[in-house]
């Protein structure tokens, strides 16, 4: 966890610099993971929303298919979702214009205005010309695992991201590998994805048909989506998140042998990697100081001016983060 205060910085970065390793004591906070959440998911199997100072998008999926699509309300404003998958599952939400730096109340309903989940907030990031006091972020990397292959349990690991969510973090990055299901790399894809108690909990992936609309969907909910859903449930609606992709999360390891090269990823790859984005969790929001053009940016199936793989975490004029995945350039 980092936290950053605008004078402690300027006096700390004015001797001996800023360091990263977080103070004991503030650990000493959360000795006991947070009590499970008294919040009312409702319908709700798992929501990750990521905000800037004037957006909010935000990925759900929903324990049944919806026949129709949900709405998000934001205070008086309603933004109507849209599917990510073929089957009605998962649910994207993208609203704009927002007021900066305050927080708002949002909402999920169904058909004819029925609420989907007890009500929540999520606040915008202050205005680029603001000057908040302070910025508290969260960063990990490596939360990926399914159980099937003996990784930590999805408890465990829900009950220390509880525990970091206790010190209250004004944003989240998640640094990648966030599934684990190796598909070709010699060592790992026997151990993984290519392994008999994988195969027989979620199949084969068909390298030649698409991922999406195919039986190659089911393949992948089976297979990430156990390493995500109950990792996150619904403890983060409150807490932006910042996904960056890392090289398991193209469904392999990064190796070079005689007997495989995995990387750079090839086409079924990307679209896995892809594929589990636009499902599970959210893509970067636009930023105006960020070029539109760079790589795996403003792509024509996700809304206009998201990237992929170029990210900023911008807190007023206290915090400015570039955060970059180059796995597939």
């Amino acid at each position: 966890m980092l936290v950053i205060d605008r004078r402690e910085f300027l006096r700390g970065t004015a001797a001996t610099g800023l360091t990263l390793a977080p103070p004991a004591d503030l650990f000493a906070q959360a000795a006991a993971a947070a009590p499970a959440s008294a919040w009312d998911a409702g319908a709700l199997r798992h929501l990750l929303p990521t905000v800037s100072d004037s957006r909010i998008l935000i990925k759900a999926s929903f324990n049944a298919p919806l026949a129709e699509a949900p709405t998000l309300r934001i205070g008086g404003t309603s933004v109507r979702g849209w599917m990510g998958d073929t089957r009605g599952e998962h649910w994207h939400f993208y609203a704009t214009d927002l007021k900066p730096g305050r927080p708002h109340r949002l909402s999920l309903a169904g058909p004819k205005g029925r609420a989907l989940c007890q009500p929540w907030e999520l606040a915008t990031f202050p205005g680029p010309d603001e000057r908040p006091a302070k910025f508290r972020l969260l960063i990990y990397t490596c939360a990926g695992g399914h159980e099937v292959h003996k990784f930590l349990p999805t408890a465990t690991r829900n009950r220390l991201l509880r525990r970091a969510l206790r010190l209250a973090p004004d944003a989240v990055i998640a640094n990648g590998d966030h599934v684990y299901w190796d598909l070709l790399a010699p060592v790992n894809a026997r151990l993984l994805g290519a392994s008999p108690e994988a195969i027989k909990t979620a199949g084969t992936f068909d390298r030649s048909a698409l991922v999406l609309g195919s039986d190659n969907e089911g393949v992948l909910k089976r297979a990430a989506g156990p390493q995500i859903v109950p990792v996150y449930g619904t403890d983060f609606r409150s807490t932006p998140v910042f996904f960056l992709q890392d090289d398991h999360d193209y469904f392999d390891n990064d190796e070079a042998t005689d007997e495989a090269v995995t990387f750079p990823p090839s086409h079924f790859m990307l679209h896995l990697a892809r594929a589990t984005q636009y499902i599970y969790y959210p893509e970067f929001l636009p930023d105006a100081a960020r070029p539109l053009g760079l790589p795996y940016s403003s792509a024509g199936d996700r809304v206009w001016g998201v990237s992929e793989s170029f990210g900023t975490l911008r807190f007023g004029r206290l915090a400015e983060i570039l955060l970059y995945d180059v796995r597939r350039s």
